[in-house]
């Protein structure tokens, strides 16, 4: 009974320590700068009072004429007996002989799996289950599997009871054939599931029938029950079904290098506690996007209720079809350096030397050398090439390509003629040694003289693309997005919320690219655009706070139908651009709130029309230029016909024909403050603040009357008056 109880302590030992969830830490709504660098886990302590009506706990170690060694009959505070017991057992034996024992007993002694309508058998250290029938299980399992190989019509329920299962062979639970598999984590119980294969096994394995995860089903998988259950695997994803894959209820905890939570089919989470820890690949990921036989669309990821924590080195959220986040729901994602979690991704990363016309010509070449502290014999180079031209405000660079390899600490930036050979000590110039800063995607040149590179990292916006060679987007689909409310945060290095347009899905279509919302309230940092998509970009909801981005809005068609939406960006705040429609740019109610960076930015940018049918939009533009960069900029005609637009800064355009009435205030410098627009009776017909200054203003309003007359307060003082006596008013 000793060595018993010793081996039970030891279990709950293990399930203490592995059952830890990690503490999800507070999100934090400071935006970041940009700048250029200088339960009860032990087995039950009392015996069934009767065996179990199909299978034994573990196939007997003598003759069929001994009683089992594992199964115990008798009360347990006796020891079990090693010989046939002197006195009948308190339930009848059975009366079938005992099943036969393998050849290897395998090392399952500390593991109790029991059923009353299914069927099971042990080969070593896997246990099969080939029957349909609810199997609760307790106890240890340190190096083996349970695997189910049911019929087509079989639906398996397996209970876990505080239980450990360890596998360093395969899936520690493989599900090949039944109708479904429920996996529940019984109430007041801690469950540990661990893979414990290696990664290099995981690329060696990569086309091989072994399991993709620490849970591995090839049918559809649904989990829950009110207990905890922690799954960590350092080989390749946590739980993964190739078909339909639902979570709900459970208090969940995945870790694992490649995707927590992985339906090839559909992935769904009803409710539960869930933190997603992928620390080399996606949070949520489907990946069909064809018609099932039943006439249903893969690829859907869905989120019904439910608190998830995601920390992904890519992408939190990447469905093959579409996302769909209903009211309830809590959301928050952190991807890439957001995640404290990420190991990073080893991959090639697009970096660019920055080079200005004194720098670069088509008689030099730039090429980089990479390399380890104390190994530079085991440096790599990485030319760069001409890829593309980089603005910053209205001054253009060259923008050289390379792609700059993992693993390497330290760089450095030479030139050498065209055509000459990569060398260390014969070049044009060099730079100082570097240490690599991955967090950044470009190295500005800023002089080469005298054989010396001088120049620091910079950080290059891409449009659509965050300078680094995988997707580390929130959420993703190649279809559509929709979010009908729940609370989100999300901190990305890619876009937060994108939808592409340009996937050929396996439906036979293609991918709409659009993204609706209806609802809930999101908090947004993103070093990339906060909410992009390639077609049709809706809000009729919601209150959005985008705490910084490089572009706000993004999309071909964007419409803004209600809502309160208050953003910050580093280049354009709402873009309108694409070339599947016109683009446009719609406000037809709701909030609006745009502020810009300084430099060559705009507030309101679209490469096709601005229409404003009601709704208060107030634009704080980053330039006061004008002419290409200000507050509002578009390349046909801006209309507005309802509502009030404030739109601060450089003048670009302003309202023309028959729309609202507008005052323009060409060269009036508004200061820092609380500002109220007013009609001279008193009457507050729009309110803003600004935190700088800013010179340039007009404001269109449907509530500006002919005759009427309106003052402009600043902290209670007025800063401008004047008379509408046009349709466009200039005042000073």
């Amino acid at each position: 009974m000793k060595k018993y109880t010793a081996l039970i302590l030891a279990a709950a030992l293990i399930l203490g320590l592995a059952a830890c969830t990690p503490a999800v830490p507070g999100i934090s709504t400071q935006a970041p700068s940009f700048e250029t660098q200088p339960a009860t886990t032990q087995a039950p302590t009392q015996a069934p009072t009767q065996a179990p009506t199909q299978a034994q706990t573990q196939a007997p170690t003598q003759a069929p004429t001994q009683a089992p060694t594992q199964a115990p009959t008798q009360a347990p505070t006796q020891p079990a007996p090693t010989e046939a017991p002197t006195q009948a057992p308190t339930e009848p034996a059975p009366t079938q002989p005992a099943p036969t024992q393998p050849a290897d007993p395998g090392n399952h002694a500390d593991l109790i799996i029991t059923t009353e309508d299914g069927a099971f058998s042990w080969n070593g250290d896997v246990c099969t289950i080939t029957k349909a029938g609810t199997y609760t299980v307790s106890g240890t399992l340190p190096d083996g599997q349970i695997r189910v190989e049911a019929g087509e019509e079989d639906k398996v329920e397996i209970e876990l009871s505080g239980a450990v299962l360890q596998c360093s062979f395969d899936a520690p639970l493989l599900f090949l054939s039944a109708d479904k598999v429920k996996l529940k984590a019984v109430k007041n119980t801690s469950n540990v599931i661990r893979d414990l294969r290696t990664p290099s096994e995981a690329e060696a394995d990569e086309e091989s029938e072994a399991g993709k995860g620490a849970v591995y089903s090839k049918v559809d998988l649904e989990l829950g029950a009110t207990g905890s259950l922690t799954v960590e695997s350092s080989y390749n994803n946590g739980i993964h079904s190739t078909k339909d894959l639902t979570v709900g209820k459970m208090t969940l905890t995945v870790t694992c290098p490649n995707n927590c939570l992985k339906g090839n089919d559909s992935v769904t989470v009803e409710s539960g506690e869930l933190a997603l820890i992928s620390t080399g690949g996606d949070g949520i990921k489907t990946e069909d996007s064809d018609i099932s036989s039943k006439g249903n669309q893969r690829g859907t990821v869905t989120l019904t209720g439910g608190t998830l924590h995601i920390f992904a080195a890519c992408d939190g959220i990447d469905a093959a079809y579409d996302v769909v986040i209903s009211e309830g729901v809590v959301l928050n994602i952190y991807t890439d350096i957001y995640s404290e979690y990420s190991m990073g991704v080893e991959k090639p990363m697009d970096f660019y030397l920055v080079a200005g016309n004194s720098q670069y010509n088509n008689s030099v070449r730039y090429a980089v050398f990479f390399y380890n502290e104390g190994a530079e014999e085991s440096g790599v180079w990485a030319d760069a090439s001409y890829s593309m031209n980089i603005r910053s405000g209205r001054t253009s660079y060259y923008g050289l390509l390379l792609k700059m390899p993992p693993s390497y600490s330290q760089m450095v930036v030479y030139r050498f003629a065209a055509g000459a050979a990569n060398s260390r000590t014969e070049y044009q110039a060099r730079s100082e040694e570097q240490d690599v800063n991955r967090n950044m995607n470009g190295f500005q040149i800023t002089s080469v003289s005298g054989g010396t590179i001088r120049g620091g990292y910079v950080s290059i916006s891409m449009s659509g693309g965050s300078g680094t060679s995988y997707s580390s987007k929130g959420i993703k689909a190649d279809n559509t997005i929709t979010i009908e409310g729940g609370r989100i945060v999300i901190q990305s290095t890619d876009d937060a919320v994108h939808a592409n347009n340009d996937v050929e899905l396996q439906n036979g279509s293609k991918g709409l690219g659009d993204v609706l919302i209806k609802g809930g309230t999101l908090e947004i940092t993103t070093k990339d655009d906060a909410l992009h998509a390639d077609r049709y970009l809706t809000i009729d909801g919601g209150e959005i706070s985008i705490l910084n981005s490089h572009e706000g809005l993004e999309g071909n068609v964007i419409t803004v139908n209600g809502g309160s939406i208050r953003l910050y960006a580093d280049d354009d705040g709402v873009n309108a651009s694409g070339s599947a429609m016109t683009p446009y740019i719609y406000v037809n109610g709701g909030y609006l709130e745009v502020t810009t960076a300084s430099g060559d930015t705009d507030g309101i940018d679209a490469n096709g029309y601005y229409v404003q049918t009601g709704g208060l939009v107030v634009v704080r533009g980053g330039s006061n230029m004008g002419g290409m960069s200000g507050s509002v900029d578009v390349d046909r005609t801006v209309t507005v016909t309802g509502g009030t637009i404030i739109a601060l800064g450089g003048i670009c355009q302003t309202p023309t024909g028959n729309n609202c009435r507008t005052v323009v205030m060409q060269r009036k410098n508004l200061a820092a403050g609380s500002y109220e627009l007013k009609t001279a009776g008193g009457e507050v017909i729009a309110s803003f603040t600004l935190a700088s200054s800013h010179t340039g203003c007009w404001i269109s309003s449907e509530s500006f009357a002919q005759g009427g007359s309106y003052v402009l307060a600043k902290d209670g003082v007025n800063v401008a008056s004047w008379t509408q006596n046009s349709q466009t008013q200039n005042a000073s």
